[in-house]
């Protein structure tokens, strides 16, 4: 038996446009349908790369800057249906959350974020704890990788942007605590419940050597584990260009677009996700485009 194909529609602008206008995922077997069992239905959001310290980018300047464009967002979030609001956030990386520090109180739905490579410090990522203040803890201890379930699905939030600011992502390194994340990540993608996996820098699908993804025995260990374990959805940002989707094995992956800013003149936005018993609704919702 096959069920309906799911649509992804992106929006983008310039030469992005054709490439990224639309994202059909092939149909796929009824046993990737009963792999999701939500308790009962819910949406939640992924946002990218906020970098909420800069100022207004040239095309952009009626957005504002990091910030304002950050705050567009979860008032977009805030304004649909109710059927549709989501019930959290997840934060993929690049945050800036020292440029936060006076609005942590301000947030309408829990937030949930991995650091980015601008994140790279202790003190940075304490910053990061301390504007959103949830996750990051691990068996009562403090960790930059954590997870959590939310009506019956697992979500796990991981930090591949260790390397003092490197581009090029690593799922080992002293900057990321506490050690052992890959053993982690291994119990993780075993758990019984559907898994939905966010990071900031997304492997390289080949495992080549390549600038801006995951270092290439790095790409190679975790596309090898993914196709293994099959999560059920995977989000990445840290690319800062329309969003893309793709798979690794059977798992949906997302390389999220930024709020910030992106390269062609994509628009800017973050991803709006409703989780079903039948799969998967992924869609852009755009906050803003350049200027002509």
């Amino acid at each position: 038996m096959r069920i309906a194909r799911r649509e992804f529609i992106g929006q983008t602008v310039g030469a992005a446009a054709a490439a990224a206008a639309a994202f059909n995922a092939e149909a796929v077997d009824a046993s990737e349908r009963t792999a999701l069992s939500p308790a009962e239905s819910f949406s939640f959001c992924v946002l990218a790369d906020p970098h909420c310290d800069e100022p207004a980018k040239e095309g952009l300047e009626a957005l504002g800057d990091g910030v304002a464009k950050f705050m567009r967002c979860l008032e977009q979030m805030q304004r649909l249906d109710l059927a549709e609001r989501p019930d959290f956030l997840l934060v993929a990386g690049d945050v800036h959350p020292w440029a936060l520090l006076e609005h942590e109180d301000q947030w309408p739905i829990p937030i949930y974020a991995v650091a980015g490579n601008h994140e790279s410090s202790r003190e940075k990522r304490d910053q990061l704890r301390q504007v959103f203040g949830r996750g990051f803890e691990r068996d009562g201890r403090e960790s930059d990788y954590y997870s959590f379930v939310h009506k019956g699905v697992r979500f796990v939030a991981a930090c591949d942007a260790g390397s003092g600011g490197d581009h090029v992502g690593h799922w080992c390194s002293e900057l990321i605590a506490p050690a052992g994340e890959c053993e982690w990540l291994e119990q993780e993608l075993a758990q019984p419940e559907p898994v939905i996996l966010f990071a900031h820098i997304p492997p390289e699908r080949d495992g080549a050597d390549r600038n801006m993804y995951l270092s290439r025995n790095d790409s190679r260990w975790f596309c090898d584990l993914v196709t293994r374990d099959t999560p059920h959805a995977l989000f990445f940002g840290h690319l800062h260009r329309a969003t893309e989707e793709y798979r690794i094995g059977a798992a949906r992956c997302f390389n999220a677009c930024s709020c910030c800013w992106n390269s062609g003149r994509a628009p800017l936005g973050f991803l709006h996700v409703r989780v079903t018993p039948a799969g998967l609704h992924v869609r852009e919702m755009e906050t803003g485009r350049y200027s002509s």
